[in-house]
């Protein structure tokens, strides 16, 4: 305009600009030309909120988290009501940070001893007043653990009678998430007593 430049040059501008400022909004809006379209479709800011992939489900409500598995889920029968039966191989992954005291000490150095690969056994050693932790798959693990002393964390292997949270989705009350104990078994599912169906609404 400060040029003199036409009007109709300058409300192509006009539009063009204004076109822009929608997309950065909503990079889905219809009803664009085909002349004015852009080459190359961004993501509009409601495009990083709306959706499962965006910022509220993506980032905010779900998040990854530690010590946590998923898997199928079977009935047993032979389980204790408050029983929940975890896959071998799941429970080598999932760990429980166990501080070394003298009750525990012989047990634990034991859990050292046998490694990552067997099961029950022990994936790192956090010891007091170092920051870095020790991986038990590699090095002296009979040296590391005759070195266990009080204060020492050890992240052990989930083991038969520890106390786990169990989910099954969708969590529409607040039955869908209840406390059991792990039983540790060879089978590739979670299982449970067939009782405890109805609250997780499983079939």
């Amino acid at each position: 305009i400060a040029s003199g430049g036409k009007s109709v040059l300058v409300q192509e501008d006009w539009d063009y600009l204004q076109l822009h400022v929608a997309l950065y909004i909503n990079s889905e809006m219809s009803g664009i030309p085909l002349s004015m379209q852009p080459k190359k479709p961004g993501r509009g800011l409601v495009q990083r909120l709306k959706g499962k992939q965006g910022r509220f489900r993506g980032n905010l409500s779900g998040k990854r988290v530690d010590f946590s598995s998923r898997t199928v889920i079977s009935p047993d029968p032979n389980l204790q009501i408050q029983e929940v039966g975890v896959p071998v191989h799941v429970a080598k992954i999932l760990t429980y940070p166990e501080r070394v005291f003298p009750a525990n000490l012989l047990w634990l150095r034991k859990l050292v001893c046998n490694g990552p690969d067997v099961h029950p056994g022990a994936n790192y050693v956090q010891q007091k007043g170092l920051k870095h932790t020790k991986y038990l798959k590699y090095g002296n693990r009979e040296k590391i653990a005759q070195e266990l002393k009080c204060g020492d964390v050890v992240e052990r292997h989930l083991v038969d009678g520890d106390v786990v949270l169990f989910n099954r989705q969708p969590s529409l009350h607040k039955l869908s998430i209840m406390c059991h104990r792990a039983r540790v078994q060879p089978q590739r599912t979670f299982r449970f007593n067939e009782c405890v169906c109805t609250p997780y609404n499983a079939d």
